[in-house]
């Protein structure tokens, strides 16, 4: 009795060890975050709110709203005073416009990009042996779903993207037989290395690399 005591004792601790080894897999959740995390039995969703304009889009938006506040007060003054004097050759009344077009598009671009970066959202579920993701935001949404048999990284990673030389993050998914997919550019860096633990925890740690 004293041997089938000590050998249930040994199983225990082996069962608590293995379960504290889970629970160091997963980063705790950064504060002030919003992100809804409900965990089941044989998984997990998460609901990913926007972010907001100011937060979400790290100063792009707000830069977007100074770039195109200043044209609009260049543009009109720009364009009077090059036409108010005479002999204005045919040429430059052609050049000059296409240029300002070109700053335009630029300040524009700045707005849409800074705008879908903060209104974005997203869900991921991970069910079933499978992880879904669907990522929705100003210009549409895209949504992928990989068998976890098949996903060889989930972490955080540069997006290729820089506000003000710094690199915006994005979560990345990476699986066999497919390309990269990134997700979520613009949430913090602690964020979405908490997403990430929380996805290979689900999925199971010894099959996803960080």
């Amino acid at each position: 009795m004293v041997g089938m005591s000590q050998e249930l004792d040994d199983a225990d601790h082996v069962d608590d060890e293995d379960d504290v080894a889970a629970e160091e897999t997963r980063l705790p959740q950064p504060p002030g975050s919003q992100i809804v995390v409900e965990r089941f039995a044989d998984g997990l969703t998460i609901n990913v709110p926007p972010a907001g304009l100011w937060r979400g889009s790290h100063g792009l938006f707000a830069f977007g709203v100074l770039w195109v506040g200043f044209m609009s007060v260049f543009t009109p003054l720009f364009l009077a005073g090059l036409f108010s004097g005479k002999g204005v050759e045919q040429g430059a009344a052609l050049l000059v416009p296409a240029l300002l077009s070109l700053f335009w598009l630029v300040g524009i671009g700045l707005l849409l990009g800074g705008l879908n970066m903060g209104r974005r959202r997203a869900a991921i579920a991970v069910t079933g042996g499978t992880l879904m993701v669907i990522q929705t935001g100003i210009f549409g949404s895209k949504q992928r779903q990989w068998p976890a048999t098949q996903i060889t990284r989930i972490c955080a990673g540069p997006s290729g993207m820089e506000v003000n030389d710094k690199p915006i993050f994005e979560l990345q998914i990476s699986a066999q037989g497919s390309s990269r997919f990134g997700m979520l550019a613009g949430r913090t860096e602690d964020e979405l290395r908490w997403l990430a633990s929380e996805l290979r925890s689900a999925l199971g740690p010894s099959e996803v690399a960080s």
